[in-house]
């Protein structure tokens, strides 16, 4: 062990030395020339200033070359047959107007992406590169340096420096930039630019050992589609294409690009597919494609290829079904079981018993003898397989019935090998909870699969966390405020709907039920330790990729006080909405949420969140039914109160994308919650609140509201500031920095209310006189680094006003510039 430190200090201490003195080419192969990162990617673009000028002369000359086919006056402008229908902008009607900003936007569109695309293909990083970029350094090559000094040394130890610090250099020769050039060039012709070029220099430094490499792009013009036709295909091919016309991705106008032409391939084999054509390809769909008779368009005809066999052109019916079901620790199978058009083999042990019931196997099995084949069912079939989560692997094969140019049929055979029983997590994390509070936690779980041989999943989990808030509040003073908890729950999973008549509501949907019983011990330093315990029921179903729904019909809480300390009993003592939201009591509950996605593909990805939740209804209408007034105040339920209300919340995101790397993030989010009938509050952890890592990031965790009301100096903020009605609206703008690396401009705004007065919270009402003074509203910067398998996130928000009396007059009103500042720490993007 001191040999092994002795070693590396003196690594360190020569390294330093190194470092100090040696060359980062003294010893480089005779031929070959260090490569210190792209200089430029030059696409011809000019100035700002001289590119101003020229959109400004061109707007007053005419219509900007390369713009809208939908007039003839643009048509023949674009083609240049005739230069005498020229016309300044302001005499062409709205309609050719809108006709040429179209077009003007599929090119920018299209420009961007190449763009993208060709850099990719142009990046290399040097020695020493910052974040992985082609083009910055870092200023100290220890790795080079280390390596010229020590390139052909005997000695052990130099060997050991050599192998554990040096660093391999990168030369022209490696980066190969006549190849790169090329494929650029070809990425061009793929996105339409048939006449671009992309040339190469490379620029000897002072050094004539080192180089940098500069590459010139010439995009030029884009070449888009003018007529499309569909010929050759076979009479139901023919029928098939002219049905689903409507879904094509190709039209008139757009970029001639490979990446639009192999997703109209790809969509057209997925129509075959999808009707039967078991042994139909994407190869089998060609293109000709005409660029002589329009200069600029591509005269596009989409064929059959040449040579298809005759399988490809058949329909093909589904037979029947065999299935082979493996033990993980056995590959042999012993036992047959014989259902209707479904064969099970199986390894049933001594006792004879099927390791997976055959129910819970066809309940995922969406097709029926005879039914034509289609790609989508069968692939929702293997995707439904996996997800059972009781197989390590699992495989469909597809066996004609017989040889003969007759068979149409295909007979399926199934082999699954079921994963281990057992399945034990320990994990470390950071949670990030919706409270705004951020720490670290640990959980450890032990899992059985196929629990009860019907694909169940019981799992019992035990977790803990530390959390803290991530600021000080505007008014300068700490409100670092330390918590913990700890808990279990056991939970049983079915990957199937449990309740009778179930089945017809699976059919080719994504299903689960759930049974969970938690319990979590919470400790918030300096006012309450609190246990809740939980049990529910929930299911979830998903006939869409875009639309989820989850229902909860049951759900049952119970939350106690263990312990209290004299400064929250005297906020208790003086605020009672606040004491019948934190006393003992059961909270009896429904919830739907309903949650929409756009599709993956969509330009701007949106997602919809609907949620309601009601709580002591069903109780209070039993109570009334046996002569208690739904309406009476202080029923209980076993001896202790129950909460009576309704919640609804709502958020809608959007993702605006203005490039293919930067984009503008939104949120609207709202929520009100009406308490009534045996409650005058609703519990408190139903209640809103602001502010925080993924709120409003200027203000701390509940560091906002109710309205304009602030606790002052009191530790009334921490436990207080609530509300039974929310609003919150955040914008992000996101760019890339270099590599991993993002950054982001946000703007948050929001508040909560209280539905009722409360004279202990005044001014804590909402007031729509007020609403524009009682958003509190901040901006700030922040730094993502993406790992692909997670996004570490630091944030700073600055306050810009703040709801409530800061002293300070007029519409910024933070006292002083670094107590409106807020430090954020946190895990993946806020919204």
């Amino acid at each position: 062990m001191m040999k092994t430190r002795l070693k590396i200090y003196c690594g360190v201490i020569l390294c330093c030395g190194l470092a100090a003195g040696c060359s980062t080419t003294k010893n480089l192969p005779e031929e070959e020339v260090l490569y210190t990162g792209i200089k430029e990617i030059d696409y011809g673009q000019k100035s700002k200033k001289k590119a101003k000028k020229k959109a400004k002369q061109k707007e007053e000359e005419g219509v900007i070359t390369s713009l809208a086919d939908a007039y003839k006056a643009v048509d023949d402008l674009l083609t240049q047959r005739d230069l005498s229908v020229l016309k300044r902008k302001e005499e062409l009607t709205q309609e050719q107007k809108d006709s040429i900003a179209a077009v003007q936007r599929i090119e920018e569109e299209a420009y961007e992406t190449a763009k993208e695309e060709v850099d990719a293909a142009l990046a290399y990083a040097p020695n020493n590169a910052l974040f992985g970029s082609s083009s910055y350094r870092i200023p100290f090559p220890t790795g080079l340096w280390i390596y010229n000094a020590l390139v052909g040394k005997k000695s052990r130890f130099a060997k050991w420096l050599f192998d554990t610090f040096a660093g391999t250099p990168v030369f022209i020769s490696t980066v190969n930039p006549k190849t790169r050039a090329l494929v650029a060039q070809n990425t061009l012709r793929n996105y339409g630019y048939f006449n671009g070029t992309v040339d190469y220099e490379i620029l000897p430094e002072k050094n004539p050992k080192k180089a940098k490499i500069s590459y010139t792009v010439r995009p030029r013009n884009l070449f888009r589609l003018d007529s499309i036709a569909y010929l050759r295909f076979p009479a139901v091919g023919d029928s098939l294409i002219r049905e689903t016309f409507r879904q094509r991705t190709l039209f008139s106008g757009d970029p001639f690009s490979v990446i639009n032409l192999d997703a109209e391939r790809t969509r057209i084999y997925n129509m075959f597919r999808n009707s039967g054509y078991f042994y139909y390809k994407p190869e089998y769909i060609t293109y000709r494609a005409d660029t002589i008779q329009r200069p600029g368009f591509v005269q596009l005809q989409v064929v059959p290829a040449d040579g298809i066999p005759a399988s490809a052109n058949k329909r093909y019916y589904l037979g029947r079904t065999t299935v082979n079901l493996f033990n993980n620790d056995s590959y042999e199978l012993t036992d047959t079981l014989q259902f209707r058009d479904y064969t099970l083999y199986y390894d049933g042990g001594k006792k004879g018993k099927i390791p997976l019931r055959f129910g819970a196997l066809r309940r995922n099995l969406f097709y029926r003898k005879g039914m034509l084949y289609r790609q989508d069912i069968i692939s929702f079939v293997q995707q439904q397989l996996s997800e059972m989560n009781v197989f390590s692997t699992v495989n469909l094969k597809y066996i004609p019935r017989d040889t003969t140019a007759l068979n149409d049929t295909l007979d399926i055979e199934i082999t699954g090998i079921l994963d281990k029983p057992y399945d034990g997590e320990f994990t470390t994390k950071v949670t990030s909870k919706s409270n705004g509070q951020i720490g670290p936690g640990l959980s450890f779980s032990m899992s059985k699969r196929n629990a009860f041989r019907g694909a169940e999943k019981l799992k019992f989990e035990v977790h803990g966390s530390y959390e803290w808030q991530t600021n000080s509040t505007v008014q300068g003073r700490s409100s670092v405020i330390n918590s913990y908890e700890y808990g279990t729950s056991l939970s049983l999973d079915y990957p199937r709907l449990i309740f009778p008549g179930a089945r017809k509501f699976s059919r080719r949907a994504k299903t689960s039920t759930s049974f969970v019983l938690d319990a979590t011990w919470m400790n918030r330093a300096n006012y309450f330790g609190m246990v809740s315990l939980s049990a529910r029921a929930a299911y979830t179903y998903q006939a869409r990729p875009t639309i989820k729904h989850e229902f909860v019909p049951f759900r049952l809480d119970y939350d106690e006080l263990l312990s209290t300390t004299a400064t929250f009993d005297s906020i208790m003592n003086v605020n009672q909405a606040l004491y019948v939201s934190m006393r003992d009591q059961f909270v009896p509950s429904m919830r739907y949420t309903f949650t929409y996605s756009s599709p993956r593909k969509a330009r701007n990805p949106r997602t919809f969140i609907f949620e309601v939740k009601e709580s002591g209804n069903i109780t209070s209408g039993i109570y009334a039914a046996f002569g208690k007034p739904f309406n009476q105040k202080d029923k209980k339920l076993f001896n202790v109160p129950f909460a009576q209300y309704i919640r609804f919340l709502a958020e809608f995101r959007e993702e605006f994308r203005l490039t293919p790397r930067t984009s503008i993030a939104t949120r609207v989010g709202t929520g009100v919650i009406f308490s009534y009938g045996n409650s005058t509050a609703a519990p408190y952890n139903d209640l809103f609140s602001v502010g925080g890592a993924n709120s409003i990031r200027a203000f701390t965790v509940r560091g906002v509201g109710p309205g304009s009301y602030i606790p002052g100096a009191s530790a009334y903020s921490y436990i207080d500031q609530m509300g039974d009605f929310k609003i919150e609206m955040n914008a992000e703008y996101r760019f890339p920095i270099v590599s991993m690396l993002s950054g982001a401009v946000f703007l948050d705004a929001g508040n909560v209310w209280l539905l009722d007065a409360d004279v202990n919270r005044p001014g804590g009402t909402f007031d729509i006189s007020r609403f524009g003074k009682d958003l509190a509203l901040g901006t700030g910067l922040g730094i993502r680094c993406d790992l692909d398998f997670l996004v570490l996130r630091f944030d700073v928000g600055v306050g810009l006003h703040a709801p409530y009396d800061t002293g300070k007059s007029g519409y910024y009103n933070m006292p002083k510039f670094k107590d409106s500042l807020g430090y954020h720490f946190a895990v993946g993007y806020p919204f």
